[in-house]
Parts: C-alpha cells; structure tokens; sequence
C-alpha cells in the first residue's frame, strides 16, 4: 500500500521519508520581476523603431529564462544500409521558438505578465519530469542527490562528465544548464517495504513519461 504523494521544495529534501519509494524532479522556470520589467520596458521603448531588434529581444529572453533549461543534447546517429556507405554523426536539437508567438509579444508586451505567472505554476501539472528514480530509503537518495548537485555547481567543469542515467549525471546536467536547485521541486510517493515494488513502478514511469534529464 503507497502513502499520498508528497512535495519538497529544495529546503525541503531533509523532510522526505525516510522509507521506500518512488520520486521526480521537476524544474518551475522563472522569470523574475527584474527581467520582467526591464524586457516589457525595452520592447515598448524599440519595437516601432526597430521591430527585428525587438523580435531578437522576444527570442533572447525565452531561449535564456525558460528553453535552454530544456533543450536535448546531442544524439548520436548512424545511418547505414545494404551495399550503401555508412554515415555517423551527431544531430543537434534544431530548437525554433515560434513566430507567431515572438509577434505576439512584439504587439502586446504586457502578455508576457501571463505567460510568466503559468510558467510559475506549470510544474508538475504541465511538466515533464526531469528525473526520475527509486530508493530503498527515499530522505537518503534525495539527500545524494542534493549533495551532487551542489558539488557540480561548483566543480562541473572540472571533472568528466558522468554517465546520463546515474545520479551524478542528473546533477551534472542541473550544474550544465545552470538551473536554479531553489526552483527544483520533488514529488515522493512510498512503496511496500520489498526489494522490487519500487522496482518495477521506476520502470513503467521511466517508459511511460520520459524524464528529460536521465532515463533508466
């Protein structure tokens, strides 16, 4: 039988119980009042004297408050076939924000007071999960995973990077896409005290909802 699922903020991880269970990451991205003001401020001052400057500004501030934080690294592809040369290479997220959306924020900057204040509530309700994972003692594995991840703030360009599909590699790509550990949110939900309950639901979840930072 699995208790309700329970939330904990960064400050929080010390409070997750101490048995086990299931998690998810999830990141709320944030534009903050500063940025708010000053990109409203600039787009009304610039968008009738120079509209692709204030297009540019549109793209610069979402590509760098929210869509960096989630862009997919790089795969690596092979292409091959019968009696056909062989191609390998690596393919880049050709992310695009959409234009339609960049005029209308040109036309009406004040929209952006909305789309801030979603994107401060989407996670979890509109978020796919950054991470997800399993734990005999689920207060311990967060207690790992916050540690990691303040060390990889600290030394991620110092070191390898790890595997994607390990908790050091999870923290490894918080430290990469400079994501704000005060806007990372936790859910935990426990499991029947067994060896292999929380097992099996890491797996189903993993295949099911495809954590954007590490998939076992």
């Amino acid at each position: 039988m699995t208790d309700s699922i329970k939330k904990h903020l960064w400050a929080d991880i010390v409070n997750a119980p101490a048995l086990p269970g299931v998690y998810a990451w999830y990141y709320s991205p944030e534009i903050t009042d500063y940025d708010l003001e000053q990109t409203i401020s600039r787009l009304k001052e610039c968008r009738e004297a120079d509209r692709s400057a204030a297009e540019a500004l549109v793209r610069e501030t979402l590509d760098n408050r929210v869509f960096r934080h989630f862009r997919e690294d790089p795969y690596h592809a092979v292409i091959e076939g019968p009696l056909k040369p062989t191609y390998s290479g690596t393919l880049e997220h050709n992310f695009r924000v959409s234009g339609g959306l960049v005029q209308r924020i040109v036309d009406d900057p004040d929209r952006l007071r909305t789309i801030r204040n979603v994107l401060d509530m989407s996670a979890p309700m509109f978020a796919s999960p950054l991470y997800m994972g399993m734990a005999t003692e689920l207060r311990t594995r967060l207690a790992t995973h916050k540690s990691l991840i303040e060390r990889y703030r600290r030394l991620h360009r110092q070191e390898a990077e790890p595997a994607r599909n390990t908790d050091a590699g999870f923290a490894w790509q918080i430290a990469k896409r400079k994501i704000p550990p005060d806007r990372l949110i936790v859910f935990t939900c426990t499991t029947a005290a067994d060896d292999k309950t929380a097992v099996d639901i890491e797996n189903i979840l993993n295949r099911i909802y495809y954590p954007i930072l590490g998939r076992n």
